[in-house]
């Protein structure tokens, strides 16, 4: 299978699986125990932390491990909206963002808080100007992802910062979960972020909250007081390990490999210009393609490449199987039959050219396939 999911998950560097092994086996330790083995066990958590920390340029941010930025971005916004409450009720987010974030702020709403939504762009940006105009006095809470992970469109991050800087009790949190090693991001103003390993090539069961103020954050499950009493739970050192040496290898070659996507996402897009049923939406991050064979099911087309060896996903795995109209696409003004017709080609740092070439072949022999139901 010839995959072209990356935006689901990645497969993980050799060298973080090797990581995650001799951590399970000479560490298996307890970090939260006071002997010498836990406390060998505790010095290497920090160790991991302190190297996040550093590599991704936040060494004035705490960091919180967690499982996966789902639960990283529940604590970030249960926590602080808990917190805000008294202070205002009104919450702005983008119309872009994965259902960790959205079903949050649907709960939330249930507690008395208005979420409004900030239009976007033709290019699938967050609209700056409509953000200006959403603020005002009662707005304590504004979240963002930092690159969309339908249409990968990255998102003005320090625009935003400077914009909220004239409203001090507002708390911005970025979804940084699609960004890692794929958009060159200064998140420096951010008042919470969120990372999931296996995203970037790591393991899966490791995440991570950054945080700007630590003694804002309250915990939303309670516990033995692990992870500055913030994420309670034993935490999962081997996954945590791999994942800063995971971090480690993308951000040393993310140049490289981001280079050699964007000249493959164009030769995707040039592959499919003159195929009429096909819509292809904007580029931006390098290594998503998002396009609409019209008039037919973006699972029909899945299958149909799925049996040809060639592994594609319709929306957001997080989503793909709710019977529901993407937000993003829908954001985008497109029309029904696009959003329904949409899949999704994710790449990563193993994609190779020769993968690309057999996608653009089999692409066109299920566009030849599906014949008269397109249109």
């Amino acid at each position: 299978m010839i995959y072209f999911d990356n935006a689901a998950t990645t497969a993980p560097f050799k060298e973080a699986l090797q990581t995650y092994m001799m951590t399970s086996e000479r560490y298996f330790y307890n970090t939260a125990s006071i002997h010498q083995s836990g406390k060998d066990a505790a010095r290497l958590l920090e160790a991991a932390r302190g190297q996040i920390l550093d590599l991704m340029d936040l060494k004035n941010y705490d960091l919180v491990f967690t499982s996966s930025a789902t639960e990283s971005n529940n604590i970030a916004l249960q926590s602080m909206l808990r917190r805000k409450k008294p202070f205002g009720k009104t919450i702005l987010t983008s119309e872009l963002e994965h259902p960790s974030i959205v079903n949050v702020l649907e709960e939330m709403k249930q507690d008395g808080f208005t979420v409004k939504y900030i239009k976007t762009t033709e290019s699938g940006t967050v609209d700056l100007s409509h953000l200006r105009t959403l603020m005002d006095s009662d707005v304590v809470f504004v979240t963002v992802m930092a690159v969309n992970n339908i249409i990968g469109s990255v998102q003005p991050i320090q625009d935003i910062i400077l914009i909220l800087q004239d409203y001090p009790k507002v708390h911005f949190h970025v979804d940084a979960t699609q960004a890692i090693g794929k958009a060159d991001i200064d998140y420096n103003g951010a008042d919470t972020m969120s990372i999931s390993a296996h995203k970037f090539n790591g393991v899966k069961g490791a995440g991570g909250l950054f945080v700007r103020d630590l003694a804002t954050l309250k915990p939303v499950q309670y516990g033995g007081g692990h992870e500055y009493n913030v994420r309670s739970g034993t935490v999962n050192l081997p996954a945590i390990a791999a994942m800063a040496k995971a971090l480690r290898l993308t951000l040393s070659e993310a140049r490289l490999v981001n280079q050699r996507l964007k000249d493959y996402n164009l030769k995707i897009r040039a592959a499919v210009k003159d195929l009429k049923a096909v819509y292809v939406q904007p580029k931006d991050a390098p290594y998503i393609v998002n396009m609409s064979f019209i008039g037919a099911k973006g699972e029909v087309v899945v299958n149909a490449l799925s049996k040809r060896g060639i592994a594609v996903s319709t929306t957001s795995a997080c989503a793909s199987k709710l019977a529901t109209l993407n937000e993003t696409l829908l954001a985008l003004h497109n029309s029904d039959e696009v959003i329904e017709g949409s899949i999704r080609i994710s790449m990563g740092r193993t994609t190779s050219e020769e993968d690309v070439e057999q996608l653009i072949t089999a692409l066109k022999e299920v566009y030849e396939e599906l014949g008269d139901v397109l249109k």
